[in-house]
């Protein structure tokens, strides 16, 4: 230290109890104790995020309150630190800013963690709006036995693990009674069994089918009183079904014929006016346009199966195209410069400024159908059944089957046996852990079971993430939940569309576009928005909750093959985005002003 820095501190220290206490918050000591265990600690962390989870890491360390007051000691160092050098002259400036800068730094960081947060969104087509975001937050929800209101607690089972000789105790709030949490599993599975019930009001059966896919046989249970349970989909392969009785005409459903009109404009190609006479459109897709100024117009056709080509527009006006899928495309109309005129379409010159082209499609199309089918009913005989299967290719097989017996749906590799009939069943599904875990993500759930005061204790079962369940020892009964946080934001996010275009002649996509509404209520705001990949959209609009970080930024995160009125986002929203990007840049300043700011020089003598 500078020998007259030195000796003005000690003269400070003599006269002022608050100099002392700055000299010894802001020592060099003191700032390399605090570096030393931050880094230390941070090095520890990083081990259990990578041996358990990031949750783990988060409960332990980073959003642990001795963390946060290590760092606020940090931050007291720095002020402390930068007030010993007081009063500052020209070559302090360094010193000063850089210091700044890191407090501004861990102040951003801090207020990013105290109000900000990180979360999912799953949007429908055609869905009511949403307000709330996913957080990777684990909670309870307990309902009190005495008032029926509903209390929500903080519940991470990874952060400590509730085992069977260590279990973790939740008092319900209001009662003498306890939350037993013994179990816990990274991954659950369905387990479906047929049972007896005498109000039923239909048979049930059980069918075992054994294919070329696996060793493990699958079991089919099925009720004939319950429309849902009355069927099971074994995913593409086959779907198989118990009816009352078996139909009479196996033959295929007729093709549908349909005749489609699309209006595309350019400037819109998401929204084509669509006429088609079967009720529903077609699936096929058209854009027109030119790759650059002054090239030629094309017209590129997607087929509902997602491939197309591209052709030019001089190629298809008023040319009938025998489309690969069996379809009949006909551009029929064509404006350059599209306007509407009293209600009917027009051109304004013949400069491409505003395309639009008429597109007529005549096809078929078959009702979707399963590749394969297994028809039951019951059989003239009690306790038998009937069948009918029908493979995806090739006759149809029939017969009767008894309990027991072993018989072939039709389907080439596969066999089935009847395993189980009750005149009046019902179907009951619980939640197991799955026999095998693995590292890939599932469905967590939990153990858990009631204890009342004098030792009473409900029945134990396992309660998946999402969902809920009533536990009831004695006269003693509470609905308990288990699952993620939710966050309500300020606003209303709608799903308005989302395409994934594929690469030409494959099924790899090439990008994913959603259209969404943002609405807010109280400023009576709606704002229309787009995604892309690597492009998010943020509300509010504009460039000052941007910079500042108010705004929520939207992302494509996920997306759902079997199901393309689905689209995940992710939402992220950090409020000290601002602080932690002025405190870097701060630093940056600091360390070159300490370079290039020196100390004075000394007068000549």
């Amino acid at each position: 230290m500078d020998p007259a820095l030195k000796k003005m501190g000690e003269e400070r220290s003599s006269r002022s109890l608050l100099w002392r206490w700055v000299y010894a918050l802001g020592s060099l000591d003191l700032a390399i104790l605090l570096l030393i265990t931050l880094t230390g600690v941070c090095a520890v962390a990083t081990f259990l995020e990578s041996g358990f989870s990031a949750r783990v890491a988060r409960a332990y360390v980073y959003g642990s309150p001795w963390f946060n007051l290590w760092l606020l000691l940090l931050c007291l160092n720095l002020v402390c630190s930068a007030a010993t050098r007081w009063p500052w002259r020209r070559h302090h400036a360094g010193f000063v800013i850089t210091h700044a800068g890191i407090i501004i730094l861990l102040g951003g960081a801090l207020l990013g963690r105290a109000r900000g947060f990180e979360g999912s969104l799953d949007l429908f087509q055609n869905a009511p709006p949403i307000r709330e975001v996913l957080l990777d937050r684990p909670r309870l929800t307990v309902e009190s036995p005495a008032t029926g209101q509903l209390f929500s607690t903080p519940f991470d089972p990874e952060v400590r693990t509730p085992r069977p000789d260590r279990p973790r105790l939740l008092p319900l709030p209001g009662s003498d009674t306890q939350l037993v949490v013994d179990g816990y599993t990274h991954r659950t599975t369905q387990k479906t069994s047929l049972l007896s019930d005498p109000s039923s009001t239909g048979p049930g059966c059980v069918i075992e089918l054994t294919g070329p896919f696996g060793p493990d046989p699958i079991p089919v249970p099925l009720v004939l009183a319950s429309s849902n349970d009355s069927r099971a989909e074994l995913g593409a392969q086959a779907r198989v079904e118990f009816l009352s009785s078996l139909p009479k005409d196996l033959r295929p459903a007729p093709a549908n014929p349909y005749r489609e009109t699309q209006m595309v404009l350019a400037r819109e190609p998401e929204q084509p006016i669509i006429h088609n006479t079967a009720g529903s459109p077609s699936g096929f897709r058209f854009f027109v346009g030119s790759r650059r100024d002054g090239d030629s117009l094309e017209v590129e056709i997607l087929r509902p199966d997602g491939s197309g080509e591209i052709y030019r527009l001089a190629d298809l006006l008023n040319r009938t195209l025998e489309d690969p899928s069996g379809a009949r495309i006909l551009v029929a109309r064509f404006w350059p410069n599209f306007v509407l005129r009293e209600g009917q379409p027009a051109t304004e010159g013949n400069r491409p400024n505003n395309p639009a082209i008429l597109v007529m499609v005549e096809g078929t199309r078959t009702e979707p159908s399963s590749p394969s089918r297994l028809m039951l009913a019951p059989g003239a005989v009690p306790g038998s059944l009937s069948y009918i299967g029908l493979p995806a290719s090739g006759s149809p097989v029939t017969g009767t089957v008894r309990l027991g017996e072993t018989f072939s749906p039709g389907w080439r590799g596969w066999s089935a046996k009847f395993l189980a009939w009750e005149p009046r069943g019902r179907i009951e599904t619980v939640t197991i852990p799955e026999d095998n875990p693995s590292n890939q993500p599932g469905r967590p759930a939990i153990h858990a079971r009631l204890r009342t005061a004098d030792g009473r204790e409900s029945a134990a079962t396992w309660i998946p993430s999402g969902t809920s369940s009533v536990l009831q020892a004695g006269e003693t009964g509470s609905r308990i939940g288990f699952g993620l946080e939710l966050k309500p934001l300020p606003f209303t996010v709608r799903l308005d569309s989302f395409d994934v275009p594929r690469d030409p002649g494959t099924d790899e996509p090439s990008n994913f576009r959603a259209t969404v509404t943002f609405a807010d209520e109280k400023r009576n705001l709606t704002v229309p928005a787009r995604l892309e990949m690597n492009q998010p959209a943020t509300y509010p609009p504009g460039l000052f909750p941007q910079i500042t970080g108010l705004s929520y930024k939207f992302s494509q995160a996920g997306w759902d093959p079997q199901n393309l009125n689905r689209t995940t986002l992710q939402v992220l929203h950090d409020p000290g985005w601002l602080l932690k990007w002025c405190g870097s840049l701060l630093m940056v300043v600091g360390i070159f002003s300490m370079f290039y700011l020196r100390r004075e020089p000394s007068p000549a003598p």
